[in-house]
């Protein structure tokens, strides 16, 4: 499967990409990985990405486009061999890139790879040009401009003449760019009820006292929300606690498709929930206003202690099924 090899500037470029996008905005990314040296995985790999969805993949052991909905599509056969196409010619620049530039790195053997981030993104006020990205062996090879619109190489292996960067443009403008959109309206007009719906979160305000220092943390956790733009933050006797002292968790994703986040404040002695009020708000997409919920003694119990709780269960069950065990076999 895709990104489960060596990707990391492709990786942190993607999740940035989608992490920063506006509420209200689509986006459509294809992320592409060809592969020298023996592995488990094909030579090249490609996976197209509705937002945070995945919608299709392609490798050159099936060559052949295949759909990760679940949901009814309505992909024509002149479609699929469009991306088809498409998938191909990404598979011969990858290779073309990655043949020029592991001279420079003076690779003969082991695993190494090339690999590509490209696509489009569409909001109220119009559509991107295509976006694009390369790195070798995790390192950027191509970095793109999204002030100039231009793709630049910070190799000289990989540069272009004027004559060529001109026509790469033309291709990117008047050919890709056009189909990436038009792909990606398409995308949005069938898998609506998937990117665009709506869970609101599950928000817990819990109190953490670490095991040893005695060290207490207010967490405020939201999950289980769709789609992933959130706002979160921490009241005080009803104000804001400064986004400085917060320890923000990263997004993270659910196993349903749906996000997590948390934020965490180290209490001081003085701040110790005895003393004052602590209130998490959360806006999401899906809330018309601000939700909010108070920490109080009693609502939610010490994570602390569920986890020595958990633990002391463990070890009796442990305990108990090494006693069943031992009576059998002293029986036997």
């Amino acid at each position: 499967m895709f990104l489960t090899h060596s990707c990391t500037s492709c990786t942190f470029v993607l999740l940035a990409l989608i992490q920063n996008a506006n509420t209200g905005s689509h986006s459509l990314w294809m992320l592409a990985t060809f592969i020298e040296g023996e592995t488990q995985f094909p030579k090249f790999s490609a996976v197209l990405m509705l937002d945070d969805v995945q919608v299709e993949y392609f490798d050159s052991n099936d060559r052949k486009v295949i759909s990760r909905r679940h949901w009814k599509v309505e992909d024509v056969v002149e479609e699929l061999d469009l991306k088809t196409s498409v998938m191909l010619r990404v598979h011969d620049d990858l290779i073309l890139g990655f043949t020029l530039l592991k001279p420079r790195f003076n690779h003969t053997d082991g695993v190494h790879t090339y690999q590509q981030i490209a696509g489009c993104e569409m909001n109220d006020e119009g559509a991107s040009p295509i976006m694009l990205w390369d790195a070798y062996d995790g390192i950027t090879a191509v970095n793109y401009n999204k002030v100039t619109n231009v793709g630049s190489s910070l190799f000289p292996e990989i540069t272009w003449s004027n004559l060529k960067s001109e026509a790469i443009q033309q291709i990117k403008t008047h050919v890709y760019q056009p189909l990436c959109i038009r792909t990606l309206k398409s995308y949005l007009k069938q898998d609506k009820n998937t990117v665009m719906r709506k869970v609101h979160p599950r928000v817990r305000v819990m109190l953490k006292t670490h095991p040893e220092s005695g060290v207490q943390q207010m967490i405020c956790l939201a999950t289980g929300f769709y789609p992933r733009h959130i706002n979160m933050t921490l009241l005080r006797d009803g104000q804001t606690v400064p986004e400085e002292r917060l320890i923000t968790g990263e997004l993270l994703p659910n196993g349903d498709g749906t996000y997590q986040q948390r934020k965490t404040l180290s209490l001081s002695v003085e701040e110790r929930p005895e003393r004052h009020n602590y209130t998490c708000t959360v806006t999401h997409t899906n809330l018309s206003n601000t939700f909010n919920i108070t920490w109080e003694p009693g609502t939610a119990p010490d994570i602390t202690f569920i986890a020595v709780a958990v633990f002391v269960i463990g070890v009796l069950v442990l305990a108990m099924a090494a006693f069943i065990k031992q009576k059998r076999r002293s029986a036997g």
